[in-house]
């Protein structure tokens, strides 16, 4: 059977461990990164079917891991993870081509509405 491909990067590792768990408890493969310099380089490899991502990472941050991906025109939805969620993030995430950007620390209900809209089960 296959289970559809997320890929966490966060360099808190505990916060991508937790998330993690989350994911394989409902059944999709996890791939994880706490580098912000290999995330480009695997995502082209690896090829997700959804990324969530942290806004606020270093040396790379998550912005210019999400405008990277637009100039490579990569149709992979992406999910910006934030701490410090406001409305000009939100929009400025969406510009570039996040289709979401959820706040710190996660409500589980509003992760389980995005994986359901961008991850459908299959029928």
């Amino acid at each position: 059977m296959f289970n559809k491909k997320i890929m966490l990067i966060d360099d808190e590792k505990d916060i991508a461990v937790f998330l993690e768990r989350y994911f394989v408890e409902k059944n999709f493969d996890v791939v994880v990164i706490n580098d912000s310099e290999e995330a480009e380089r695997r995502i082209i490899e690896e090829q997700p079917d959804l990324i969530f991502m942290d806004y606020r990472m270093s040396p790379i941050t998550g912005k210019e891991i999400l405008e990277r991906l637009r100039l490579l025109k990569l149709q992979i939805p992406t999910i910006m993870m934030s701490a410090y969620k406001t409305m000009e993030g939100y929009y400025e995430m969406r510009k570039l081509g996040a289709v979401d950007y959820i706040a710190k620390p996660y409500d589980f209900k509003e992760i389980d509405r995005i994986l359901e809209e961008h991850l459908p089960a299959s029928p």
